[in-house]
This record gives structure tokens, sequence and C-alpha cells, in this order.
């Protein structure tokens, strides 16, 4: 099978799952959603997911943030009186950046310096993972075995590890996970059952689109069996904070993020590593109660914190599953872009013009609200006269992935003619790229 036709074979399996639900229905689900994450929560089970952490002895910053995200892991479940234990820790692959061995001796010294015993850790490997030591060096450093099935109190974890320089999965290895799939059902069919590899499902989760698992067209017919698994996967270094990370069809699916540097979907302008995209280390802290619900934390490691809801909300950010064996009660389905309604700019809302010369200009403006996420925006520069025919047009992130998030933004526009009067348009965008109503602002070219 060609490349192309593993694509298309993706694209119906995959769009076939992605069934969707009525507005009202959506619409009831949400608020259910935020009834079960305002209800009391003991967990009895505790585990983190870290993903694309790329050790790199040039890059030190690496191992100390991996450092931070095992503390931070540690602290927040020593404040838990009921359950004061990190039961389990996930990598779902490129744990290094070139699989070279001083690269696995900082990670095991990492390791060795913050990982309890009472704490297992599960790992597979990523792309980057089969460089110079390859499956050789993996089978040393980490685990002899590149696809597990762990057992840890009680819960059922399935990893898959890729093939070398690829996010490719074999036949045998889809195969092997539906058996074991099979295994975990019938020790308890209501039990989440959690399921990890490199790459995302395509067409799943945030930045799936562009980095996924080649496999994806066969993996995801297995998963959908099982309407209990949530499955955890990375490669691709989209924020964790974006409302796409989680994604449900007929099972669960996370993005985990990275402890590198982000990377975004193609889809405004055609920017995917914007400016300070080092800036990123997140991570999952995952509870499960006795009742089997899932609710998955947010960390941010550089702000020491949580994810909010919203950059200036107060309100944690937490991903709940309600019942992770019916999926009558998934919240997180396509049909969120019926209800996430188009962001919109504040009466006090302004935009200015800023360094004008004959040939340019600066734009700043406040950033819009909205009840999900402002994920961009869109600028039309046009003439300031009829008739207004639109003459650039440009797409900026809102930069919500960072915490804080800027109160104002800017974009400048060049290739102007000089001593000429203009018009600039700045809609804001939803993360479907729905559109609100335009703030404007016109000014004349210097001569």
């Amino acid at each position: 099978m060609t490349k192309q036709q593993k694509t298309n074979a993706a694209t119906a399996i995959v769009s076939a799952f992605c069934r969707t639900i009525s507005k009202k229905e959506q619409q009831k689900r949400e608020v259910r959603l935020q009834q079960q994450i305002e209800t009391p929560f003991e967990p009895v089970f505790r585990f983190a997911v870290a993903t694309d952490i790329h050790i790199n002895e040039d890059a030190p910053f690496r191992a100390e943030r991996l450092k931070e995200m095992f503390a931070s892991a540690y602290d927040y479940a020593a404040k838990d009186a009921s359950h004061p234990t990190l039961d389990a820790v996930l990598f779902a692959g490129d744990n290094t950046d070139s699989g070279s061995q001083i690269q696995y001796d900082i990670l095991l010294e990492t390791l060795q310096q913050s990982l309890r015993k009472e704490t297992k850790l599960i790992t597979v490997m990523g792309n980057h993972d089969h460089g110079r030591t390859g499956v050789e060096g993996y089978r040393k450093n980490l685990d002899d075995r590149l696809d597990k099935h762990d057992v840890v109190g009680g819960y059922h974890f399935i990893g898959l590890s890729p093939l070398p320089n690829d996010t490719w999965h074999t036949p045998k290895q889809v195969l092997w996970m539906a058996k074991e799939l099979r295994k975990a059902a019938k020790d308890d069919p209501e039990r989440p059952i959690f399921t990890f590899q490199h790459g995302h499902i395509w067409k799943s989760v945030y930045v799936s689109r562009s980095w996924y698992t080649q496999a994806s067209a066969y993996l995801h017919p297995v998963f959908a069996r099982y309407p209990q698994v949530i499955n955890f996967s990375g490669h691709s270094h989209g924020p964790i904070n974006h409302p796409l990370t989680v994604w449900q069809s007929r099972y669960t699916s996370f993005g985990a993020g990275t402890l590198n540097y982000f990377e975004m979907e193609r889809d405004i302008g055609d920017n995917t590593v914007p400016a300070g995209s080092e800036n990123a280390a997140q991570y999952f802290i995952v509870e499960i109660d006795k009742d089997n619900r899932v609710r998955v934390l947010p960390y941010n490691i550089l702000t020491h914190d949580f994810f909010r809801t919203l950059p200036d909300s107060a309100q944690q950010l937490i991903y709940f599953v309600e019942n992770p064996a019916d999926r009558k009660t998934y919240p997180y389905t396509c049909a969120r872009k019926k209800t996430d309604s188009a962001p919109r700019f504040s009466q006090q809302a302004k935009a200015v013009v800023e360094n004008v010369t004959n040939d340019s200009v600066a734009v700043r403006f406040d950033q819009a609200q909205a009840e999900v996420c402002v994920y961009g925006y869109r600028l039309m520069l046009s003439a300031a006269v009829a008739p207004k025919k639109t003459i650039q047009r440009k797409e900026i992130y809102s930069e919500y992935y960072f915490e804080p998030m800027p109160k104002t933004l800017s974009c400048t526009f060049d290739g102007l003619q000089p001593d000429t009067a203009y018009q600039v348009r700045i809609y804001p965008l939803n993360v479907w790229r729905k559109a609100g109503a335009p703030l404007s602002v016109s000014f004349k070219t210097k001569v």
C-alpha cells in the first residue's frame, strides 16, 4: 500500500467514527460536564503523562524541566490526604533528542534523582529515540520491551513503540494491541484502559492533521471497539491547553503536549512554530476515582501551576471523562463546533497604529474575549475609501498558549503606498476559525 493509499484509508476510517450529534445534545453534555467537574472527587489512582522530552547534552534545561515535572507531580500528590501517591508515569516517546548514549546517561541520572520507588515508569520509543543507539540503546537503558502491557493498581497500560525513523506500527503490532485490549476489557469492562504511542491518530487531537502515526487507519478501528480506551500520544508538540487536545469519537484521545517547544497546526497563516515557541514545558496529571471517573489536569512547568480555563480566569482547566465506557456521556465531540461561539471584542477594546512610515505600519490591538479560547486573528488591510478592496490579509496567533497571555498584540504591514489612506479590520477567531465582529482602525501613510 502506498503512502497516499494509507492516507486515503485513514481519512475514510477516522471520518466514519467522528459522528456528530445535535447542538442540543452537545449543549446538554457540556452542562453535565461542568456539573461533574464541580462535584467532589477523591482519587484512588494517579499517574503523570509526559512526552517529547528530547533530552540533549547541549540543552541542559530540558533535564531540569523533567526534574520539575517529577517534583511538581509529587508535591501535588502529597497534598492529597486520601491518596498521597504518584502511582505511575508514562513517557510517550522522544525521550531523547537523538538516541545517543550520553543523552540516555543524562536521562537515567535525572530519573535516579527524581523517580521514587512507589512510582512505576512506563515508556515507549519515539522517532527521535531511533537515532544513534537505536532500538538497542532503548532496550539497554529504559526497557527491554518495545511494546508493553503493564497493570498497575488494577489499571491497564498498553504502549506501542514505532519503527525506526518513522511513526509506523506493523500489522503484527496492531494485532498485538487488539489482543491485549481484549484481555484488559475482559478483566474489567467498566474501567478505563490507557493506551499510548508516540504519533497521534490522524485527524483526532490538535496538530494531528500534520503529525500522526502512519498506522492510524489500522489502530483507530482497534481502539474504537472499546469506548473505555483513553489514548495518549505526542510527536506534534501541540499545546495542551488548546481545546482540541482532547477528542472523543468512539473512544477518548489526548495530545500530551511537550517538555520542549510548541508546534502548531498549519492553519494560522503558514507559521507552525511561532515566536517564543521554546517557552513550552507541560504535562498531564491523570486521576481516577472509585466510580471510574477520570480527570486530566494540564500542568504548566514554566509557571509552576495548573493551566486555567482562560488566561485571565481563576478557574483551573480540567478535562473530565465521566464514564469512559459510555459514549453517550462524551462531551468532547466534533459537535463542539456548533456550541463554541465566536470571540468578541469588549466595548473598551481599541486598535491603534504605531511606527507609521511611507510604506509600512504596525497595528496594535487589545485581545478579544471568548468563552473557550481566542485562537487567533485575521487582519484585513484595505483602502480606506471605496471600493475598499482587500490589499493584504494576515493571520496571527493570540498566544493563548502563554501564561500570562499578552494583553495586546501587534502586526506589521509592509509594501504600502505613500500618502495613502488605509483601513485595517481585525477579526477574532475561535479554534474552529469562526470569526467574531471586527475591530477596525484607519490611518494614512507618510508622504
